[in-house]
Parts: C-alpha cells; sequence; structure tokens
C-alpha cells in the first residue's frame, strides 16, 4: 500500500520554513541587492495575483492562467528584484558544482545573462534625451544604421511623433499578448518607426529609432545599436523594413590591401558575424576585431 512520510513534508507556508525565506530576503535587502521596481508582470484580475511566465498559455482570444482559464493582462507594477548580476561570474562557475542536467543548466546561465561588452550613448535628433545602448561589439560602430527599443521601453512613447502615434499603440498592445520566447526567436522581424532619429557619435549620421518586440526590455538597457550587416537578427529586420545596411567587417581571406573609408563589397546574403578586417570605419580600417575593440 501507498505510505508517507511526514517528517520529510515541505510546507512554503509552514511558519519555520518561511522564517529562513525572510532571513536569506531581509540579509539581501540589508546589503542593497533587493531593490523595488516599477515592473512590467504577468496580473490576474481575477486572482489579484502575478503569474510566472511558465503559468500563462496563450492562445488567439489573450493570455490565461493555465489553471482555471482566468485572463492575465501585461501591467506595470512595484516589485521586489534581486541584483544577481551582481555575482554572475560565481553563479556561473557554481553551476559546474551541481549535478543537473544540461538543459537547466542552460535555462539557468540564460537568466544569470552575464555579458561583457560596452555601453554607448546616442543623442536623439531635436529632443534632450539620449538612449544608452548596451553592445558587446563595440568595434561596429560605423556600422549602426538605425536602433530599435523594446515596446516596454521607458522612452518609447516620449520618442513617438503624433503621426506615429496609433500606429505605435496598436503595436504596443499586440506585443503584450506575447511570450518572451516567442518574441526572441520569432523570425517575422515586426516593427513599427517612432517617427524620431537619433545621431551616430562616430560619424553624426541621422539614424531612424524604431519599436521591434525582438528586443526584450530585461536585456540590457532595453535599446540595441542595430549592424544589419554583422547580427543576423538586424539583417532580417533590415530587409523587411527596407533599412540602411552599411558592412563594416569583411572576411579576412578578403582581397583586401588597402581597405577604404568607402570599400564596397558584393551585397551581403546574410549577416557576416566572423572574424575579419574593419572596413568603412575610418580610424579602424584595417585592424581585425580585437585589434578594433581595444581602440
Amino acid at each position: 500500500g501507498k505510505s508517507v512520510d511526514w517528517d520529510r513534508e515541505l510546507a512554503t507556508s509552514d511558519p519555520y520554513f518561511y522564517s529562513w525565506t525572510q532571513w536569506i530576503f531581509k540579509k539581501l535587502y540589508e546589503k542593497g541587492l533587493a531593490v523595488l521596481k516599477n515592473t512590467e508582470v504577468n496580473f490576474c484580475p481575477n486572482l489579484g495575483t502575478v503569474l510566472a511566465n511558465e503559468e500563462v498559455i496563450f492562445n488567439e482570444k489573450g493570455m490565461f492562467f493555465e489553471r482555471g482559464n482566468h485572463p492575465v493582462v501585461k501591467k506595470k507594477m512595484k516589485q521586489w528584484v534581486l541584483k544577481i548580476t551582481q555575482y554572475a561570474d560565481r553563479l556561473l562557475d557554481d553551476l559546474n558544482l551541481v549535478n543537473w542536467p544540461l538543459n537547466v543548466k542552460e535555462m539557468q546561465a540564460n537568466w544569470i545573462g552575464k555579458n561583457q561588452g560596452a555601453i554607448v550613448s546616442f543623442p536623439v535628433s531635436d529632443q534632450k534625451i539620449t538612449l544608452k545602448t548596451f553592445t558587446t561589439r563595440p568595434d561596429t560602430l560605423f556600422g549602426v544604421t538605425f536602433l530599435v527599443i523594446a515596446p516596454e521601453h521607458e522612452l518609447a512613447l516620449q520618442l513617438t511623433k503624433p503621426e506615429y502615434q496609433q500606429a505605435v499603440n496598436n503595436y504596443l498592445e499586440l506585443t503584450k499578448q506575447k511570450k518572451d520566447l516567442e518574441r526572441d526567436i520569432n523570425k517575422d522581424k515586426t516593427g513599427v518607426f517612432t517617427g524620431s532619429f537619433a545621431i551616430n557619435p562616430c560619424n553624426n549620421t541621422k539614424i531612424p529609432i524604431w519599436i521591434a518586440d525582438y528586443v526584450l526590455p530585461h536585456y540590457g538597457t532595453g535599446a540595441l545599436m542595430s549592424v544589419p550587416c554583422h547580427d543576423q537578427r538586424d539583417f532580417e529586420f533590415a530587409q523587411k523594413h527596407g533599412l540602411k545596411m552599411i558592412q563594416v567587417i569583411t572576411p579576412p581571406s578578403s582581397d583586401l590591401e588597402n581597405p577604404t573609408a568607402n570599400q564596397t563589397n558584393p551585397p551581403l546574403t546574410e549577416a557576416y558575424t566572423g572574424e575579419g578586417i574593419h572596413i568603412n570605419s575610418d580610424f579602424l580600417n584595417g585592424l581585425n576585431n580585437e585589434q578594433a575593440k581595444t581602440k
């Protein structure tokens, strides 16, 4: 027959259990690692609670709680956020100490989300606003031909010109019905133009600012500098929306003795993401990827 060992019972509602979770939170708070942020969540009005992404299902009618089929909406609420990124190195290293399935370790690593890169600021034309972007490839700055921000970005509406307001509002509503994973892997690169332009600090050219759901609000700054010739997602987006492309890296095997500021190569059929030599990049011309990054 079935037997139960009550000595092994675990209940999160047990005062002894949650006294320790409270103790852990208190220590995090004392060290400045727990902060209140106004962040977007999955909210169920019927239940009056916030749901994890894994608890939400999607269909043609919208978002619903997986148990009970209650409607779910995206809304911003004050939430406690833990600064796990300050422990990124240790958290990643310690994944080697646990005997977990590989897919679980990969999921944990993605959640930790460590990336090495730089913050690049783009002044917005005709406005006293600066858009900060995170990039792992600052050496490709000369190839930036547009900026893309997440629909949830705090400046999305402020950047939108009146004549584009309705299109942007419609797009923001559609985005609320999508899961992050769906947005991240979606091959159909949807987006909407804000009507605003930024200035590329490398060459002072005006570049358009778009809103696109393949940019996630919790990655980097929620804004990307788009280099379509050297990032496949940017390439697909630029192709679909007819945006300018500038190749700034050419394969090392290219016949390139004297790279110039106006180097022309055959049109790319996909983004070139490998190692190579810089072209169309002013003082970076002729340098390889690693040399250019140090400049």
